[in-house]
This record gives structure tokens, sequence and C-alpha cells, in this order.
């Protein structure tokens, strides 16, 4: 069954993360420049079957909680595979057509979890509620910590998502701001931007194999 949830600042500042300085394990590369956050458009769906397993997969089955932009969460399969299916019912079949982006947002190992799925949480308000459909799912399986965000590409006003090209960098800077309104030391550094393939890889592959045990 779905219910509401919202995650308050205050659970975040729970225990012994409470400023930005300890927010962060120490670690060496830390202590000249902030951590650099990754936004990587991971894939799209083009079928309502695709859209299901992709949400399979992200929530793990149902085993972890996927939120959707007006805060209810999804946490069984018959719910999950119902959303996916809602997805694709309101929209008219298209050859070759996207129906939903994927986007995988992530920070560096010892980042506060909760942390990333609230900047994640209101990263995609900001950037999506108004006009598109989403869900979101925190993985903690990978050395670092990353939120699955899927948008339905079709929106309320019925005009379609399109990425453009540098689209992803604003979306960073968009992160990194959100973490910084938490306390996080983030960064979103244009030059770095090549290396987030790198650290998505890795966490595709940490994913995998994990998963692939289970």
């Amino acid at each position: 069954m779905s219910r509401l949830v919202n995650d308050s600042i205050s659970d975040l500042l729970s225990g012994g993360v409470r400023n930005k300085s300890n927010r962060i394990k120490t670690s060496g590369r830390y202590i000249q420049k902030p951590p650099e956050v990754m936004v990587k458009v991971s894939g799209f769906c083009q079928s309502a079957g695709h859209t299901q397993a992709h949400m399979d997969y992200i929530s793990r089955n149902a085993k972890l909680e996927l939120e959707d932009e007006q805060g209810l969460i999804y946490q069984d399969r018959d719910s999950i595979n119902k959303l996916a299916s809602d997805w694709h019912h309101e929209t008219e079949p298209k050859k070759n057509a996207r129906y939903t982006s994927h986007l995988v947002l992530s920070m560096p190992n010892g980042t506060e979890p909760k942390a990333v799925k609230q900047a994640v949480r209101a990263f995609a308000k900001n950037i999506f509620a108004d006009n598109h459909q989403f869900v979101f799912a925190l993985h903690t399986d990978t050395d670092s910590p990353h939120v699955h965000l899927t948008v339905k590409n079709l929106g309320f006003d019925g005009k379609r998502l399109h990425i453009k090209k540098g689209q992803p960098q604003i979306w960073r800077e968009q992160f990194a701001k959100e973490l910084e309104r938490l306390g996080i030391a983030a960064e979103a550094t244009p030059g770095l931007k090549r290396l987030s393939p790198r650290r998505h890889q890795q966490i595709r592959t940490q994913e995998v194999d994990k998963y692939e045990q289970r």
C-alpha cells in the first residue's frame, strides 16, 4: 500500500550528523575540495513492459521504497506494476517513443544516504513536479550512495520531456545546491563532468554484481 512520507530536516540531523564538517567521513581527498556530485542520464523506456521491469529493478522487486512526486510510497509489486501500467495507459502508443527518462544522482562514499535522498527529493520537485510524474529510490548497496530517478516524459501539458545537450551539467549544479542547503559540502565543477560516466559505471557494476548474488 502507498503511504505519505515526509522526511524532516531533524531526521537528517539526528545522531552524530549535525553540521557540514562531520556530514562526510574524514578523508584526505575531501580536505582541500568538496566532493563532486554526479547526475547521469542512464537510459529510457520505450514500452510498458520495459517501464515495469525498470521500476522492479530500482525498487529491487519492491524490497526498497519507491516514492513519487506526491510523496506516496510504493513497496509492493502490485502497486508498482499498476503505477507502471497507469503511466502508459495515459499515453498514446508511438513507435520508438521514449516514455520515461532515467537519471542516477550520487555522491561519493561517506556522504549521509538520507541527505542524498532528501536532496534528490527537493531537486526532483523543483525540476519536474510542476509538469511531470516521477518516482525515485535510494540505493546504498554500492560504495556511493545514489538515487535512481525515473521521470514520465509526457507532461501534464501534453508536451514531452526532451533532455538537451548540457542539461545534465545544469542538473548537477542544482543537485549540488540542494545538498548545500542541507549542510552537505558538494561541487558541480563543469570541467570534471567527464568523470561522471566512470563513477556511474562503477555504481552500475557493483549493483549488478550484488543484485545477482541475491
